[in-house]
């Protein structure tokens, strides 16, 4: 039993994306937004237990109150649930995987929320390259079947804002076990 992040962390570790790395950083994108650690081969969970919760790093100082009380996290710009509610005004309610499907057929607006949610994930992600100098960003959760689209924003945004060296030895790859790791 533990966070569903650090479970598809140790997931991806053990058997996708993250094997044979002994630091990597699994990014789960979904209704929330959390990040599993694996240190130095070991799943890092903080003094509190608290350790990787990235969906509520501050993204917009005037953005969306957040779940959590605060306001402008990366939740609020970049979970699932903020992207269908950015586009309820012009495409009704939607599913994500609706939602997914629209964008891999080319609607312009799915594109483009998908596109944007990659750009402030990867905004959050170069902090985590700076920080902690992983060898591997794994990207999974339900946001990460929309691919390139939404990998090369966070890839962007890493090269814009990490430090070369820790952005160029790492890289951002997808998770290879799909929406449902951590099970």
């Amino acid at each position: 039993v533990d966070n569903d992040a650090n479970l598809g962390a140790l997931a991806e570790f053990t058997h996708g994306a993250g094997r044979g790395a002994t630091d990597i950083v699994y990014l789960k994108v979904s209704s929330g937004i959390g990040a599993g650690l694996i240190l130095g081969g070991r799943l890092y969970r903080g003094w509190g237990g608290m350790a990787g919760e990235l969906g509520h790093v501050l993204v917009d100082p005037e953005g969306a109150v957040c779940r959590c009380g605060n306001r402008g996290c990366l939740e609020t710009a970049a979970s699932t649930g903020a992207l269908l509610e950015m586009l309820r005004r012009s495409h009704g309610e939607l599913t994500v995987g609706e939602m997914l499907n629209l964008a891999h057929e080319g609607d312009l607006g799915c594109r483009r929320v998908i596109a944007d949610a990659g750009r402030v994930v990867g905004s959050a992600a170069a902090f985590v390259f700076n920080v902690l100098n992983p060898q591997r960003l794994v990207v999974g959760g339900d946001l990460a079947a929309a691919g390139d689209l939404l990998l090369d924003g966070v890839r962007g945004s890493v090269r814009l804002a990490a430090l070369p060296a820790a952005a160029d030895a790492a890289g951002a790859v997808p998770g290879v076990l799909g929406e449902r790791a951590q099970v």
